[in-house]
């Protein structure tokens, strides 16, 4: 899948350590965990998907295929 990153989302992952390599990969695999709209914007969707053996919530906008930003689950 083709997404966009956007600098807030760059910005995030270099801080988290997380790399575009590893985040496109998620994208490219789409084999989610967990699905959810978002409450706040349905144009928006949270992915979470173990990465390493750490869960990650990926805050994707699906119309603009952008991605919003990344964090580590707790």
């Amino acid at each position: 899948m083709n997404i966009k990153i956007s600098e807030h989302a760059a910005q995030r992952m270099a801080e988290r350590n997380i790399s575009e390599e590893v985040v496109r990969t998620a994208f490219d695999a789409e084999d989610w965990e967990s699905y959810d709209v978002s409450e706040v914007d349905e144009s928006v969707i949270i992915l979470t998907k173990t990465i390493n053996e750490k869960k990650w919530a990926f805050v994707f906008n699906w119309e603009t295929a952008t991605l919003i930003t990344c964090y580590p689950r707790r």
